[in-house]
């Protein structure tokens, strides 16, 4: 599991955690989930995968998936905009969030070779979300989920889950064609979203309609509450294990567990 330390400052908090499931732990099988995140001149740079339960090596492709993609996103963001008087535009953020994710797949790629084994042995999903002062973008390879709010209240699934043609069928960074199925979604607001939940597939039932993926407000607004209000030196990732380890949680899902939570600070 990971237990990362709360990330506070001007612009953002951010807490996030990933548990092994009650099913992994049955099988003898390590948690194959992943997160990563950095908050830089108030830019958001987050995301979470999930890797395959079927190979063997999944927990490592998540891990660098996440890894890469936060860090090219970064990189990217600072060599496109450091030195720009003109604010960054959604063209050049969508840019900028399909060449972390193709960084990404490069690197697993390069990981095999290291490795010696099939990319496929690395199968991971990937959800990475950049969100500046004006812009959001989220780009996703796979199930998991962003549902955003603007801190009044109403909540917004911001990309969905990708679903395959079959039950628990879904899309992975180490495909083939995967860039062909990268979703890149971007949106300039004039009041951005104050508060971002990223999720592995875990969780998505709990807290998206099976019908129409409409965020479930009654999960999202205490969490969201306790995140705001959480002390500067708290430890927020042990705090969100144990309540994803809860029964409440559990109960009801028995896969890998991953949930991060942004709010913007006022």
């Amino acid at each position: 599991m990971s237990r990362p330390e709360p990330c506070r400052n001007r612009a953002w908090t951010v807490g996030r955690a990933s548990v092994i499931g009650t099913s992994h732990r049955r099988s003898g099988l390590p948690c194959q989930d992943s997160s990563e995140h950095r908050v830089v001149g108030g830019t958001l740079f987050a995301a979470v995968a999930d890797g395959a339960g079927s190979a063997e090596m999944s927990d490592v492709g998540s891990s660098l998936a996440a890894e890469v993609s936060v860090r090219t996103a970064q990189r990217l963001l600072l060599e496109n905009h450091d030195h720009s008087p003109h604010p960054i535009h959604e063209t050049c953020l969508r840019r900028i969030v399909a060449g972390a994710v193709d960084d990404a797949r490069r690197e697993l790629t390069e990981k095999a070779e290291h490795l010696k084994v099939d990319i496929r042995q690395l199968a991971t999903t990937l959800l990475l979300v950049v969100h500046t002062r004006s812009l959001m973008a989220a780009g996703q390879i796979g199930d998991g989920a962003v549902v955003v709010s603007d801190g009044h209240g109403e909540y917004a699934t911001f990309i969905p889950p990708q679903r395959g043609e079959y039950a628990n069928q879904t899309n992975f960074l180490t495909s083939s064609n995967a860039l062909a199925k990268l979703d890149v979604r971007v949106v300039n607001r004039t009041d951005p979203p104050a508060r971002v939940a990223m999720f592995t597939d875990g969780i998505q039932n709990l807290v998206l309609s099976s019908v129409d993926d409409r965020p479930h407000a009654p999960f999202f607004d205490p969490v969201f509450a306790w995140i705001e209000t959480r002390p500067e030196r708290e430890n927020t990732a042990r705090q969100l294990e144990s309540f994803l380890e809860s029964p409440r949680v559990t109960n009801r899902a028995d896969d890998d567990l991953t949930l991060l939570l942004a709010a913007r600070r006022v």
